[in-house]
């Protein structure tokens, strides 16, 4: 039987003289311009517009160049695709399928992520209803899908598959209670009606971080950290813990990414909903429980969502080389920016 810590049993992640330093919203920096040159595709993503045109997540195996195993994900289909990374272009690659066709419905990814000490790309639904569609439960959302890979590669041991699920790994229920018994109020409400809905995923040091788009509360947001190996295996305790504080974004601001490094994490924010939000990144010292600077980004384009948030580069002393894709434009309309430490 799998173990659900209930609300009262969900441990702090900060101790109480931490909380004094996450009470204050961060501060905002100048807004970050993107990088030349314009980066660019080798070929469209497949398979179809509906999946370029709603890019939701990437995460690569290595920052070190040239970087040859990433994974994107999409909010419409039942698949995922890798992808390269030669200088300032992306080099698509085989598609991966996570659920089958016969499934009703898709998982509403909307992030991914990659664990270096394990060798595990992650990919997270919403957990959520449908935005659009909130009669819907949504009950595909539900999933968390890990892919193993060589680490030396970051490339699957096994044949990649289009047409059927190999080697992908799914949990489906093992976050649902987790997620009810630390935002109960928000748990399976729909998103207009500040209802949960993850945005984010990250995963280092064995533990998974989720980041919540919603629900925004006095302008706080919420992320989620569990025990990464026990969200596939129903025998180990989640040993959940909620961020508590809070932490203070803003008004009607939420996690749409996640993106472990060095000493943390970096979130990119944004609207819960339409809410006219410039999108931003800004940087959350795991350890001390502090938020950075919220340093937000100059778009070309300010009806495209800001909605995954790559890592090119995480070397000490030197800013975040981060690459910020976007729902709405063709590919993501992938973008460089230089985050300052």
């Amino acid at each position: 039987m799998s173990f659900l810590p209930t609300r009262n049993c969900i441990r702090l992640f900060l101790i109480p003289t931490v909380v004094v330093l996450a009470g204050a919203a961060p501060a905002r920096a100048d807004m970050l311009e993107p990088q030349s040159p314009a980066w660019q595709l080798s070929e469209p993503f497949k398979k179809s517009s509906d999946a370029r045109t709603n890019i939701s997540g990437a995460a690569c195996a290595t920052t070190d160049t040239p970087i040859s195993s990433c994974l994107v994900v999409n909010d419409e289909k039942k698949y995922a695709q890798f992808f390269a990374i030669e200088g300032t272009t992306i080099k698509p690659g085989k598609v991966i399928r996570l659920l089958s066709d016969q499934a009703s419905g898709d998982p509403d990814a909307e992030g991914a992520a990659y664990d270096q000490g394990e060798g595990y790309f992650y990919v997270v639904g919403s957990h959520g209803r449908k935005r659009h569609h909130p009669e819907d439960s949504n009950p595909t959302s539900y999933h968390v899908f890990r892919i193993p890979v060589d680490k030396a590669t970051g490339k699957p041991p096994f044949p990649i598959s289009d047409d059927e699920v190999v080697g992908v790994e799914a949990s489906a229920t093992r976050l649902r209670g987790a997620i009810k018994d630390a935002l109960p109020a928000a748990y399976d409400k729909p998103l207009g009606d500040n209802g949960a809905n993850i945005e984010g995923i990250a995963v280092a040091g064995g533990r998974m971080y989720l980041g919540f788009r919603g629900p925004s509360d006095d302008g706080k947001a919420y992320v989620l950290s569990v025990d990464a190996k026990a969200v596939f295996t129903e025998d180990k305790p989640l040993d959940a813990k909620l961020i508590d504080p809070p932490l203070p974004l803003g008004a009607t601001t939420g996690i749409r990414d996640l993106a472990a490094v060095s000493g943390g994490l970096l979130l990119l924010t944004g609207p819960v909903n339409e809410q006219p939000i410039t999108p931003a990144v800004v940087f959350y010292d795991t350890n001390r429980g502090k938020l950075g600077p919220s340093h937000t980004l100059k778009v070309a384009d300010t009806a495209a969502k800001a909605e995954s948030l790559l890592v090119l580069g995480d070397v000490s002393g030197q800013p975040w080389r981060v690459l910020v894709m976007f729902d709405g434009p063709e590919n993501g309309s992938p973008t460089q920016y230089l985050v300052p430490r």
